[in-house]
């Protein structure tokens, strides 16, 4: 075998190989052990799986409203009665695109935080 045919085998190995990988990421949209965490004023609201479709509203004393949207593999803040609306903006969650920044969406204003817990990122 040439030199120039190793580098073509390699190459073709290392594209199997990438796009295996990306591909087992892609079909992954919420396993039955991925949850969603829902916090408000720092505490523990909710954890609801992220392959279960559901609109949540969390409804306080104080007259804050947000609505979190869970649909297929996805969570968002669909959303809130708070003045800036920078949590609806802050787009989506999933597996594969774990979210903005700090993979966190937070309502400041109404204390309410979206958080992912991957099965995946606790096994190890």
């Amino acid at each position: 075998m040439r030199k120039r045919d190793m580098i073509i085998i390699a190459a073709a190995l290392a594209l199997a190989l990438i796009a295996a990988a990306v591909s087992s990421r892609v079909l992954h949209r919420g396993g039955a052990e991925d949850m969603v965490d829902i916090k408000v004023d720092g505490q523990l609201y909710e954890s609801v799986p992220l392959n279960e479709d559901q609109v949540i509203e969390i409804k306080q004393d104080n007259g804050a409203i947000n609505h979190i949207e869970i649909k297929d593999g996805t969570v968002h803040m669909l959303d809130a009665n708070c003045a800036n609306q920078d949590c609806v903006q802050m787009g989506s969650m999933s597996a594969i695109h774990p979210g903005p920044r700090f993979g966190v969406i937070v309502c400041l204003p109404n204390r309410v935080s979206i958080e992912l817990r991957l099965a995946s990122e606790e096994k190890g």
